[in-house]
């Protein structure tokens, strides 16, 4: 198994995906990363897309976005453990919504 993971990480390199994966990645750890930093109400909010470095979220309310600019550092951080070449280097909050789990 682990000749073929190198070749798939070499054709995505080739083919300059392997950054988008890795964004993609951390649009989808966003959830884990934002509960484990913030606590359980964060699922509340929702990763939108990655705009050059810059991880977009929504959430419900102007006090989630106060929330996650106090603690973006952390998240920051966090989600470069997770998926390193994703080149995250801020959060913006956006206004919407997400239904509670």
């Amino acid at each position: 198994m682990r000749p073929l993971a190198a070749a798939l990480a070499r054709a995505l390199r080739s083919l300059h995906l392997d950054t988008d994966v890795a964004r993609a990645d951390a649009v989808r750890a966003w959830t884990s990363v934002a509960t484990q930093v913030i606590g359980a109400d964060a699922a509340r909010t929702k990763a939108l897309r990655v705009d050059e470095g810059t991880l977009v979220v929504a959430v419900p309310t102007v006090q989630w976005a106060t929330e996650i600019r106090l603690r973006e550092r952390q998240l920051v951080d966090e989600l470069a453990s997770r998926a390193p070449r994703s080149g995250i280097i801020k959060i913006r909050s956006v206004p919407g919504a997400r239904a509670a789990s």
